[in-house]
This record gives structure tokens, C-alpha cells and sequence, in this order.
């Protein structure tokens, strides 16, 4: 078989050897000096010097230059590649795209490979670091001792899907998903039912770092106007907190819980991506994807471990959940036995006399409930009667 063709050009430092190699062979320079000029083994010279005088200056190229790799991604893998990255996974970023080619078409291919195979499809995201000025804060020790939360307003499942915010809440200390669920908005209500969510998979834990928005604290104009009341100053979410023993700490800024808002970039890249593959528009669906595979793929891929293995968690006795995680608003009894909420009348049925102050608790399905202390009592509410017809 005769060997095949090859076109090789000759680099700076091949012309540098071959020429030295000269010299070599018409004794201008011994082989010590010539590999103290070349950076070279006396034995490494001699090869060089053996291969020149049988094949001419072109025997200190390596022998593999111009050459194809045995090494290098078969051409059928890489059409395939680039085929699913078209038709499928269009701009998902390399290392995602590593993990899903390797899941789910058994294409165990790294992620400098995909970039290569990938370098000229324009769809494929290039991101650009930019310079951090903020001051880093080490991670706490224990996993639950801090507890990041926050918010996403994002069109988690396209034009064509439904309308959803994601309320995240992550770890400090291992960068964890404790909890992610998909609501139609951002709620008193609906952050309660991600802290009963946690309390319930896990238990109570130390503090919460939360932005410094009205759902979580009081302004300091209102704060200031509650203790003047003589009243604690809380939330409806603090109320809860407190009553929790969890500990509650406000972000001055985006940067202050880098931890959730980084996590937020990984899932508007990834998860929206995934939504997508797999057809899913609704927050139903989505919350089902989040808990049964995208949060422990997460955990699993991003997740650290904790400086101290001996974690934060405490776990509580099964709780009185509707009247833990509710909204609670105190009213006055008036004369007739009624009270007024938002404009309405609510009949009470006895237990309670005029000028009493009784508690409506909405529950986190939305019911409402009346209270005496510990007692409910039974309302119904008055209809409004129709103005009369004139005439």
C-alpha cells in the first residue's frame, strides 16, 4: 500500500532544527552544543540529525502533523450534533447541552468538543463575563442556617403558555434548591405556601434573607407608625416567621443574595429550555417537571457541601397548618352582631357580644374563617338587596 500525499509546511522551529542539523552534519557544532541551541536531549539531536540525512530537511517535521486525529469526533457524530442542535436544542449553552446529549442520546461527547463541533452556528450563546465589584460573602457553615429567597417574574413557558412568577428559595451554605414552585402571582399567600412547602420536606430553619419589599417589612414610616399603636411592626409573612422562630434579614440589594439570583440565571437559561422540549405551557405541569426531576437534576449538578455536615434543621411536631400559615386581620363586633369586611356585611352567629374584636384568618386555599381566641364561630354573609325599580 502506497503511503498517501501530504502538503506540510514547515513552522519556524522546524526551519531552526533542520538548519542546526546542518551544521551538525558538516561539523560546525557538536551535538551538546546543538541541543543546548535546540532545548533538546543529546539523544533527541541524533534522532533529528539521523532523520535529515535520510529523508532531507523535511525529516524533523512530527509525523502526525497534517494528519487526522484517530482521536477526532467521527464526521457522522458531528453531522448528527449539529442536526439536534438545530432542529432541537438551538441556543442551549455547551454544558447543558453536554448533559442532555449525554442523558438522553447516549452521546458522551465534552463540552470543548460540542463548542468546537458548534463554533459556527450562530444560535450557539456566547456569554461575556463582566468585572465584579461586589464584596464577597462567605457561605454560612450549616445547611439552614440562611435560607435565600426571592421571585422571578419571567415568561417561564413562552408566549404561547401560561402567565407564572417562580418563587425560589436556595440554601446558603450548599447552594440547594430547598423549594421552587410556579404561582399565577406573588402573594402574601402564595410565599406562605413555599415556607409551609419547606417546613414541611425539611423543618424549620434559622433565617430567611429576603428582599426589603412590603410582602416581608414594614416601611419605616409604617413601622414607626406601629409601634406608636403599641403593635410589633410585622408583616403578615413576619407575623408567620416569627411565630416560626425563624429569623428574617432584608436585602439591600440584588448582590446581597447573589446565591438565588445566580440560580435564577441557571434556570432562565435551562429551565425554560426544558419546559419547552417537552412541551410544557401550564404552571400545573411545570411545578410536577420542577419536583419530580428538574430540582434534583439541580441539586445534584450545582449543589455543594457544607462546610459543617451537622445541618441547622429542626424538625417539628405535625403543626396546626391552616391557622399557621394564614392571613390574620382583626375586626370590631358592632350592635347588630356584624362586622364589616371589604365593604360587606358578615352576620355572626352568637359566642360573641358587641365590641368584642374578632380574627378573620384567610387559609392559604383562600377560605376564610372567623375567630373568637381559639373558637371559631359561624357567619354568613349579608346579601345586598337590590336598589328598587323607579316607576
Amino acid at each position: 500500500m502506497g503511503s498517501q500525499e501530504r502538503t506540510v509546511c514547515m513552522s519556524i522551529r522546524d526551519s531552526l532544527r533542520a538548519g542546526v542539523c546542518r551544521q551538525l552534519m558538516e561539523g560546525k557544532l557538536t551535538e551538546a552544543e546543538a541541543a543546548v541551541r535546540l532545548s533538546l536531549s543529546v539523544r533527541q539531536v541524533r534522532r533529528h540529525k539521523k532523520r535529515v540525512r535520510e529523508e532531507g530537511e523535511g525529516g524533523v517535521i512530527h509525523r502526525s502533523r497534517g494528519r487526522e486525529s484517530p482521536r477526532r469526533t467521527p464526521e457522522a457524530t458531528r453531522e448528527q450534533v449539529v442536526k439536534l442542535y438545530r432542529e432541537t436544542y438551538s441556543a442551549w449553552n455547551m454544558e447543558h447541552l453536554r448533559e442532555q446529549l449525554e442523558s438522553a442520546h447516549e452521546m458522551g461527547l465534552s463540552r470543548e468538543t460540542l463548542r468546537r463541533v458548534l463554533l459556527d452556528e450562530e444560535s450557539r450563546p456566547c456569554r461575556r463575563r463582566g468585572r465584579r465589584h461586589h464584596k464577597w460573602r462567605e457561605r454560612r457553615s450549616r445547611e439552614a442556617e440562611l435560607v435565600q429567597w426571592d421571585t422571578s417574574i419571567h415568561p417561564w413557558f413562552g408566549a404561547e403558555g401560561e402567565k407564572a412568577v417562580l418563587i425560589l428559595a436556595v440554601d446558603d451554605a450548599t447552594s440547594k434548591i430547598l423549594w421552587a414552585e410556579f404561582f399565577e402571582h406573588d402573594g402574601v399567600l402564595e410565599n406562605l405556601a413555599v415556607l409551609r412547602s419547606i417546613v414541611r420536606k425539611h423543618g424549620l430553619f434559622e433565617s430567611v434573607y429576603a428582599d426589603a419589599t412590603s410582602k416581608f417589612f414594614l416601611t419605616e414610616e409604617d413601622l414607626l407608625a406601629a409601634r406608636e399603636r403599641g403593635e410589633e411592626g410585622l408583616t403578615q409573612f413576619g407575623r408567620v416567621m416569627k411565630h416560626l422562630g425563624i429569623g428574617m434579614i432584608k436585602a439591600l440589594s440584588p448582590q446581597a443574595k447573589g446565591r438565588v439570583e445566580r440560580a435564577f440565571r441557571t434556570l432562565q437559561d435551562r429551565l425554560i429550555k426544558e419546559l419547552a422540549l417537552y412541551g410544557i405551557r401550564t404552571r400545573a405541569e411545570g411545578n410536577r417537571y420542577l419536583r419530580k426531576t428538574f430540582i434534583p437534576n439541580y441539586n445534584r449538578r450545582f449543589g455543594v457541601t457544607a462546610a459543617d455536615l451537622s445541618d441547622a434543621w429542626v424538625k417539628v411536631e405535625p403543626l396546626d397548618e391552616p391557622n399557621t400559615f394564614c392571613l390574620r386581620e382583626t375586626r370590631t363586633v358592632q350592635n347588630d352582631l356584624t362586622i364589616s369586611v371589604e365593604g360587606e356585611r358578615w352576620q355572626l352567629h352568637g359566642g360573641v357580644r358587641a365590641g368584642e374584636h374578632v380574627e378573620l384568618r384567610t387559609r392559604l386555599g383562600g377560605s376564610v374563617h372567623l375567630y373568637k381566641k381559639d373558637h371559631e364561630l359561624a357567619y354568613h354573609r349579608i346579601k345586598r338587596l337590590a336598589k328598587a325599580a323607579s316607576g
